[in-house]
């Protein structure tokens, strides 16, 4: 049984950070990638940076050289491409100056490929992963958890698994059969989007092989810190959110990616009264992602609360 950490301030990660004891991932010396979903311009749900900074200057104290990351993505939009993204992530007050670390983002200028992993998954033998998170020796999950139209929520699993991927590694997450098109070939049908068409079932479960495939690079250096504030209806990636579906629940803080997903779908549920994420999406199940997790070995839905 995985402990979660629990604190209802959303202010107090660097404290959260200390009690989990997730500085033990970080070796004095370290790149120490944060990844982290910027949001879509016009979006306000996105993490808010001054509640991370202090996180960034408890990683510098342990000897870490912290960056914040994410991969561009696959729709059209300000977070597409390298230099957009970049000013996006500016714009939302992601700077050296306001937060203490750069922001690199993750994929090489016009590569939509990325780095090749081999792994032996149900549905997935290579994965396509955006390179640059690789410079870092220890990876720390900067999660906004919030509603999702096609995996129920978003959480850990998905800001590592899907938030890292390529364009094609996105892509191939997005599709039910083996032999669609790649990029390329979707772009002269004028729209990528009329590549996505995978069930939920599959996209949650493709998305946990890409967590569990990144992850295992960064095996016994991995922490995840989640935030359940601003928890919105959809994604960051939409250029709006919702008014909050439930007031802010607060931070929590984990080494199991599974269990810290389990524990914020529990007390998001919990302050609304109902599993508010089918009421949502009804024809979506979010437990399928958890389950896949973990018969993955990626974590345990079992959990341990311990609350601050």
């Amino acid at each position: 049984m995985s402990q979660v950490f629990f604190t209802k301030s959303p202010d107090k990660a660097a404290e959260l950070f200390d009690r989990a004891g997730l500085g033990t991932v970080i070796t004095p010396g370290d790149l120490v990638a944060l990844k982290i979903h910027f949001g879509e311009p016009g979006n306000k749900a996105f993490i808010k940076p001054e509640r991370v900074k202090t996180v960034v200057a408890r990683i510098k104290q342990l000897g870490g050289r912290p960056f914040f990351t994410d991969a561009n993505t696959l729709y059209h939009g300000r977070r597409n491409d390298n230099a957009s993204h970049l000013e996006t992530a500016r714009e939302h007050g992601y700077t050296l100056e306001k937060t203490g670390a750069e922001v690199v983002i993750a994929d090489e200028p016009g590569d939509y490929r990325g780095r090749e992993l081999t792994v032996n998954f149900k549905h997935f033998k290579k994965l396509y992963v955006a390179p640059k998170v690789f410079t870092a020796k220890s990876l720390v999950v900067l999660t906004h958890f919030k509603g999702h139209e096609a995996t129920g929520f978003g959480g850990a699993l998905k800001n590592a698994g899907m938030g890292l991927g390529s364009k094609l590694g996105k892509l191939k997450m997005h599709q039910d059969c083996p032999n669609c098109p790649e990029i390329k070939s979707c772009r002269k049908n004028q729209t990528i989007e009329a590549c996505w068409f995978g069930s939920p079932e599959s996209v949650q479960e493709r998305m946990a092989e890409y967590a569990a495939g990144i992850l295992e690079q960064f095996k016994g250096k991995t922490a995840y810190l989640t935030f359940v504030t601003d928890v919105s209806e959809n994604c960051d990636c939409y250029p709006l959110n919702s008014a909050p579906i439930v007031p802010d629940v607060g931070i929590l803080a984990s080494f199991d990616p599974v269990a810290i997903d389990q524990a914020s779908i529990d007390l998001v549920n919990q302050a609304a009264g109902r599993d508010i994420f089918h009421s949502l999406y009804p024809d979506v199940d979010w437990q399928v992602q958890l389950n896949y997790g973990e018969s993955l070995g990626l974590g345990s839905r079992k959990y341990e609360l311990v609350v601050e």
